[in-house]
């Protein structure tokens, strides 16, 4: 009767990990933990689509280097201190698209192989900006850069216009102006009227809250807040209000030829007698 003898190697296989680089990045990692070192041990990564098979060997400081597949020659990298800490990831420099494939740690101890894991490397090509796109995203920047520098002159020249009504025959009627700009005290504040017809209707400079410059059909029927420029209450009160008064009205603070605010008003069309109009009585 014959015996047969049978030696059996147990070989821990782990399960196969997937990394994701894209082409021209610096490095990428391939994972390799093991919580055991044997004896002796040499740490070699492969891929068994190349000829010869050989990625990098590691092994005891002044052993053998073995033979290495020239398409990683000086690519490839693991720590010094991989056979005490159980890291035997391996670095590859400058992940190119032919890199991608399966990749096998195996950590051998004699002529036994005691560890093997394997590692499924992809390199994607580099991403690059479509031109399409490209124009397109140009594109959607100058038409809000536009639409900013649009808001911005709208906000600075184009002249918000409120509306006052007011009944004929109240004492007075003020025209509203106020701003939170903080003004210089030697602006002059010009109130204009733009229709039916210009006409100058108030002018203020500093310390001078007078009637310069100003048309005789509003001589003596119109006054400002004193220190007006420097409470930014620049509204107008403009006494014995008729209906030759309606029209729109102006108001514009400069300084030379820099503007700094300029609002309007439009009073409505004041109507002989009655009351519920707004003014001041």
């Amino acid at each position: 009767m014959k015996v047969f003898l049978v030696f059996v190697i147990l070989v821990h296989v782990s399960q196969a990990s997937g990394v994701e680089v894209y082409e021209g990045a610096e490095s990428v990692l391939l994972p390799c933990l093991i919580s055991r070192i044997p004896e002796d041990p040499v740490v070699v990564w492969s891929r068994l689509d190349l000829n010869p098979a050989t990625v990098h060997q590691h092994r005891e400081e002044g052993g053998d280097p073995g033979i290495q597949n020239q398409r990683y020659s000086s690519r490839t990298a693991m720590s010094t201190v991989a056979l005490e800490t159980g890291d035997l990831s391996l670095t590859l420099n400058k992940p190119r698209l032919c890199d991608s494939g399966s990749y096998t740690c195996s950590v051998r101890s004699g002529e036994h192989e005691v560890r093997r894991v394997d590692v499924q490397l992809q390199v994607k090509e580099s991403f690059t900006f479509p031109a399409e796109a490209l124009a397109l995203l140009v594109l959607l920047v100058v038409v809000v850069i536009a639409a900013v520098l649009t808001a911005v002159y709208l906000w600075n020249n184009v002249i918000t216009v409120s509306r006052v009504e007011v009944e004929e025959g109240l004492k007075c009627v003020k025209l509203p102006c106020k701003t939170l700009v903080q003004l210089p005290e030697d602006v002059t504040v010009e109130w204009s009227r733009s229709d039916p017809e210009p006409m100058k209707v108030h002018t203020y400079q500093s310390g001078n809250d007078g009637r310069v410059r100003q048309d005789e059909f509003y001589s003596g029927r119109t006054k400002m807040e004193t220190n007006p420029v420097n409470r930014g209450e620049l509204s107008l009160t403009l006494s014995d209000p008729c209906y030759r008064d309606s029209g729109t009205y102006i108001c514009t603070v400069h300084k030379d030829r820099d503007v700094w605010v300029q609002s309007g008003t439009a009073p409505g069309q004041s109507r002989p007698g009655g009351g519920g109009g707004r003014g001041v009585g």
